[in-house]
């Protein structure tokens, strides 16, 4: 059967049992890694003594398999089974983690705590790419931006739930117990990924395959060609090099320079992420009434104007600016991430999936490492509050971007994907 008919016979959303046990795998995986922003970094300052320098590195260390591998990876993916590969991912993750502790024991070098953080980015490379090439397969062609929407509220809430939790968790159980609860998020994950029942995905037969480098320049070739997806994905990167900066030193710069607590930073990090669900919500209903872009363009001005804020952050009532300007940072990233992903998803031709989605978060996704590494250099030498007020003047070149290109005219997402059945149908 092919994908066509495929999407025509799965159910909607609401009894597609398929894409409900894929969705909760999302939630459970991406609980384990929001507990992780705020371990990693308390686990650096605990076992290692480390300083903003080397919590940057960490975690630098951990996004650079995005530029390492990010490219090739795509074209494997559509090659492998998804679904095996994105289990193989998740019980790998869990190895991984639960290894760092050891390290600490043993009193090993940060540089082993490293290592494994760039193998547990390289099965979070390949398990990303496999789930975004994998969703349009389990959902029908209408119901795309709404599973999209679920997926990355879900994501946010779990972010939220584990920010929260691992702020606490982490006065009682210490760093490396909420690293060993990630890895148990992520065994979790792999079990309800086996759940889901296996079943061929189109794929390119092994006579058919050329080389590899070919099939990563067909993905370069239509990234770089659609000026609409062209633009959405420099927008992406520039959100995620300067909230790679921010990430560096929030942490540090909560529990340091505005002295609190690790419990009351975890909870206004997840408070905020709440408050950026309810935001993206507001987000969703301002783009339904002016379009994808010009809304989406809307959302992120107010977003990153807002954002100005979190560096005016202190301890008493200036936690309550910290709470306006994160939640509308959020809010912003949450609008334009579900827009961007269901366009990419919808225009482009499934063959190309994971090597489209491969090179976009490639140019997106490529430059965490870089900005990790130049937010932990500079705190260490300017301090975290300087980063955050770089941070926060760069967001605002994110609707500048959106507005300069094409994508400010960026298709009804409905429009689009009628338009694509039709064709499939015609066909």
């Amino acid at each position: 059967m092919t994908t066509a008919g495929r999407a025509e016979s799965l159910p909607s959303l609401k009894v597609n049992h398929r894409f409900t046990k894929l969705w909760a795998s999302h939630a459970v995986s991406n609980l384990g890694s929001a507990a992780a922003m705020v371990a990693l970094p308390l686990f650096v300052l605990q076992y290692f003594d480390g300083d903003t320098l080397e919590v940057g590195l960490l975690i630098a260390a951990q996004q650079a398999a995005w530029i390492l591998i990010g490219l090739p990876a795509g074209a494997w993916v559509d090659r492998l089974k998804q679904r095996q590969l994105m289990l193989f991912c998740d019980w790998a993750r869990a190895v991984l983690l639960a290894a760092l502790p050891a390290i600490a024991l043993l009193e090993l070098s940060i540089a082993y705590a490293i290592g494994v953080a760039f193998l547990i980015g390289v099965c979070t490379v390949f398990f990303t790419i496999a789930y975004q090439a994998m969703l349009p397969h389990e959902v029908r062609q209408q119901d795309l931006p709404a599973a999209n929407r679920r997926l990355t509220y879900t994501q946010t809430g779990a972010q939220v739930v584990g920010q929260g939790c691992a702020g606490l968790l982490a006065q009682f159980m210490g760093p490396g117990g909420v690293l060993l609860f990630n890895a148990a998020c992520f065994l979790a994950s792999g079990v309800l990924i086996l759940l889901i029942s296996p079943r061929p995905v189109d794929a390119a037969p092994a006579g058919a395959r050329r080389a590899i480098l070919k099939e990563i320049g067909e993905g370069l070739r239509y990234v770089w060609r659609d000026a609409r997806v062209r633009a959405i994905s420099l927008v992406s990167a520039n959100i995620n090099f300067f909230g790679a900066m921010q990430q560096a030193v929030l942490v540090v710069f909560l529990i340091q320079e505005a002295d609190l607590t690790e419990g009351v930073a975890g909870a206004l990090l997840g408070a905020a992420g709440i408050g950026g669900m309810c935001g993206a919500a507001l987000g969703h209903r301002v783009n339904t009434r002016l379009g994808a872009g010009e809304g989406t363009i809307a959302v992120m001005v107010v977003g990153s104007v807002l954002g100005l804020l979190v560096p005016l952050t202190s301890n008493g009532v200036g936690v309550v600016l910290f709470l306006v300007g994160y939640v509308a940072l959020w809010s912003m990233v949450i609008t334009f991430t579900a827009v961007s992903i269901s366009y990419r998803q919808a225009v482009c031709p499934e063959r190309l999936l994971g090597r489209v989605t491969a090179t976009a978060r490639f140019l997106t996704w490529g430059v965490l490492p870089l900005g990790s590494a130049i937010g932990g250099t500079l705190g260490s030498l300017v301090g975290e509050r300087a980063v955050l007020w770089i941070t926060a003047v760069g967001f605002i070149g994110c609707p500048v971007w959106l507005f300069a290109s094409k994508a400010r005219r960026l298709p009804e997402l409905d429009a689009v994907l009628h338009q694509r059945q039709d064709a499939e149908h015609a066909d």
